[in-house]
């Protein structure tokens, strides 16, 4: 609702109940012609509105001249008041003045008086309520209560004003009233389909509620009427990303970005449209767009930097992460992948930092400390690495990489019993390589459980046969060698040999 709007009409006196030779007439009729409810003139009455009259009239003259609003007309409607306090038309005209004026709470004081002397005056033009002129005032004063009151009162002598039907949506809308207001927009779409403000307005809350669907249909009602609505074409683009309907929020957004050029937030939108569809070159492209608006954002170039690694543009990736990290220090994700590219750069020490740093920030981030571990098995770091290795699977108990990696750090620090399980549970969740069967069987065979490790080896050379075999000969030439429990068995032999088991 838009405050009280320009310069108003103003109200002029009832035809035939303000002139001094009507009232006379009526003051000489007999008392059985006069209207039953109305009080005789005395002659001391008419003589007051004719001087109330008059100042009336002298303010009236001024209507459509540099004069109109000034406090001078304001004085001649105060000074009509002052004689005859009941005078309608002058506290209307008056608050009216007021109210152009930005005196809000003289307007409002005027407009309460003209309701408690008529509830149900009308001004004209007809359209125009008191009711929405009391309610714009109480809402600029701050009492959005009393303004929804008024809107209220107003609507139960007037249900289909159209004014007072845009006001109560604005009212309950800009009280958090979504709910409230469906019944309000619907009726005022009901009296007028083609009111694209209260089609969009009713739109968003069924967008804010979740009821995607129906928000979409008044979209695209309202884009009937108004194929230029950059809202409609904005918001539709929101919740096809919300839908991972990617193709239509891009081509949505694409439209919106047509009709108003250069918003950030659009722009980013945009980009993320376009990277959940592997189009990175144009992700790449919204997100720097996006930037040159907000270039203290830190997530667009945190974005940007994902869009870049894609594309293998890597230093520029990083340059873009770490503008990312230094607005804003909190990123786990920026982190993250900064890492990875360090890693990828050779740069080992900033890679195990960052990793650290998303950790930090974000300690369930169970790929950080499946590649953190990974980083630190590779320096041979292997108790450090047991840690974060550790924590992945304890994040996710299905992490089958991490179980893997997890299994040959505990194997290199002598855990076996440990180590026997993260094998099979890798095993178990589809890590069925050979080298796992393999090394789970050589852990077997350690531990002298014979059947256990001649299954797992016999796994691992029928996936590898060649491999597998010349490494079992080569283990059997120790004088001591892990495979004594089992070297002498005749199932082992049959795998060394290729010979079918019995």
């Amino acid at each position: 609702m838009a405050g009280f709007a320009g310069t108003w009409r103003r109200a002029r006196a009832a035809p035939g109940a303000c002139g001094a030779a009507v009232l006379l007439l009526l003051f000489l009729q007999p008392a059985s012609a006069r209207p039953q409810q109305k009080k005789t003139p005395t002659l001391q009455d008419v003589k007051a509105y004719q001087e109330a009259m008059a100042w009336f009239k002298k303010a009236e003259a001024m209507i459509g001249t540099p004069e109109e609003n000034s406090e001078q007309q304001a004085e001649f409607f105060r000074k009509a008041i002052a004689i005859k306090p009941d005078f309608l038309e002058a506290h209307y005209n008056l608050g009216l003045i007021y109210a152009n004026q930005k005196k809000t709470r003289e307007a409002v004081r005027e407009f309460e008086t003209v309701i408690e002397l008529e509830a149900d005056f009308k001004p004209e033009p007809k359209t125009t309520s008191i009711y929405f002129l009391l309610a714009t005032g109480y809402y600029e004063l701050g009492d959005a209560k009393a303004a929804l009151a008024a809107a209220q009162e107003g609507l139960k002598r007037d249900p289909l004003n159209m004014q007072l039907l845009k006001a109560m949506g604005y009212l309950r809308m800009a009280g958090k009233q979504e709910e409230e207001a469906v019944p309000t927009l619907q009726k005022i779409l009901e009296i007028d389909p083609l009111d694209v403000d209260a089609r969009l307005d009713l739109a968003l809350i069924y967008q804010k509620g979740g009821k995607l669907e129906e928000a979409l249909e008044q979209y695209r009602l309202a884009l009937e009427v108004d194929p230029k609505s950059f809202a409609a074409r904005y918001n539709m683009g929101l919740i096809y990303l919300r839908q991972a309907r990617n193709k239509e929020a891009a081509e949505a957004l694409e439209a919106a970005n047509a009709l108003s050029p250069g918003n950030a937030e659009l722009l980013e939108r945009l980009g993320d449209a376009y990277a959940f569809q592997q189009e990175h070159a144009r992700a790449a492209s919204a997100y720097e767009a996006a930037i040159e608006k907000k270039p203290e954002r830190a997530a667009l170039y945190s974005k940007l930097g994902f869009s870049l690694a894609s594309l293998k543009q890597v230093d520029a990736a990083i340059a873009a992460l770490e503008r990312s990290v230094r607005l804003d220090p909190a990123s786990a994700d920026a982190y993250y992948l900064l890492g990875d590219l360090y890693a990828d750069k050779g740069r080992e020490e900033d890679s195990l930092a960052a990793y650290r740093s998303a950790i930090r920030i974000n300690p369930k981030l169970k790929e950080v400390h499946y590649n953190l571990g990974t980083a630190l098995a590779e320096r041979k770091e292997y108790e450090e690495a047991l840690v974060e290795l550790r924590a992945a699977v304890q994040l996710d108990e299905n992490y089958a990489a991490a179980w893997v990696n997890l299994a040959m750090v505990c194997e290199r620090l002598g855990l076996d019993a440990e180590a026997v399980r993260a094998y099979e549970k890798a095993i178990a969740l589809g890590e069925g390589r050979a080298q796992n069967y393999f090394r789970l069987g050589l852990l077997y065979a350690k531990a002298a459980q014979v059947e256990a490790a001649i299954a797992n080896l016999a796994k691992a050379v029928e996936l590898e046969p060649e491999k597998y075999r010349q490494i079992l000969r080569e283990e059997l030439k120790k004088v001591h060698s892990v495979l004594d429990s089992i070297r002498y068995t005749e199932k082992f032999a049959r795998i060394l040999t290729g010979a079918p088991p019995q």
